[in-house]
């Protein structure tokens, strides 16, 4: 939203995301060099003095970055990135790539993120963020919260006289544990507090838009591990929609598990690639008249 209607980001802002960035790389290289030891995946005698320099260093420096990018390319980490689902890796495959790959980048004195690396940093939401933007001379206010278990317990305080919320899924998790105990698939987790959430005494009323995000990601996953080995219903599911091509089936699939689940009144569901901004343009248009139909509704 902010790209779209607060006229991208500051010169400070893109600044000020550059240690994020190159922490984001230099974690994640770490979590892949200790998957590969709790599985038993042997490194090569150069890889582990390589792995000796990595494994204590707290920043990305660009001797470090050369070593992120050789390690990437080892023949042990391609080796767990392949069970990428059992890794609790920052943003997924696409995102672990572009960090890997752009690490010695991120790594120069004079590094400046664009537009492309703010999208793809990751940090968590903690406490409740507000973005003003406006829109066709409507003025909007988003309030972002956090999705983490020990999040949750804030949202109640921004309940009160909301137009619609929006319910973002990443339809790539499907198959992914829940951080906080590596033991619940977060897409059970995400089903049920969307059922809790939409049948809240607050939000019983109020337009719940599902966001069911980073298709590009789902789409290409889908290819090696499809959704019938993680849901026994699938294959029975799909038989309905023949003439549809196995992406559609398995977005169907979805939207059909959060409807059943929906306790609402009102569900408006957009399939969304958080990286595509013209598409994002179009599904918040929609969006806005969401909104503002139910403004609209309230005022007359």
């Amino acid at each position: 939203m902010q790209i779209l209607h607060t006229k991208g980001f500051s010169e400070d802002k893109l600044r000020s995301n550059a240690p994020l960035l190159r922490s984001n790389s230099l974690d994640t290289i770490k979590i892949l060099i200790t998957a590969c030891r709790d599985w038993s995946i042997d490194f090569s005698a150069e890889d582990e003095e390589l792995i000796e320099e990595v494994m204590p260093a707290v920043n990305l420096t660009e001797s470090i970055a050369r070593h992120i990018t050789a390690l990437w390319h080892s023949n042990a980490i391609q080796e767990a990135f392949k069970q990428q689902h059992r890794i609790q890796l920052p943003g997924g495959s696409s995102t672990t790539e572009y960090f890997m790959e752009n690490a010695e980048r991120f790594a120069t004195e004079d590094f400046v993120p664009n537009t492309t690396d703010m999208l793809r940093v990751k940090i968590k939401t903690i406490g409740v963020l507000e973005t003003f933007f406006t829109v066709s001379g409507t003025e909007f206010v988003m309030v972002d919260v956090g999705g983490q278990r020990s999040e949750r317990k804030k949202w109640l305080a921004c309940f009160n006289d909301v137009s619609a919320v929006i319910y973002l899924v990443a339809l790539n998790e499907y198959d992914m544990l829940m951080e906080e105990d590596n033991q619940t698939n977060r897409m059970e987790e995400s089903l049920k507090l969307f059922q809790k959430l939409s049948g809240s005494q607050w939000l019983r009323d109020t337009a719940m838009i599902l966001f069911l995000n980073k298709a590009d990601l789902f789409e290409t996953k889908i290819q090696t591990r499809p959704l019938g080995q993680c849901f026994q219903d699938f294959d029975d599911f799909a038989k309905k929609c023949a003439k549809e091509t196995q992406f559609e089936k398995s977005c169907d699939y979805i939207k059909e598990q959060y409807s059943r689940v929906f306790n609402g009144s009102r569900l408006y569901t957009f399939v969304t690639c958080a990286l595509d901004t013209k598409n994002c343009e179009k599904v918040f248009l929609a969006v806005r008249d969401a909104v503002m139909a139910k403004v609209f509704s309230a005022n007359f």
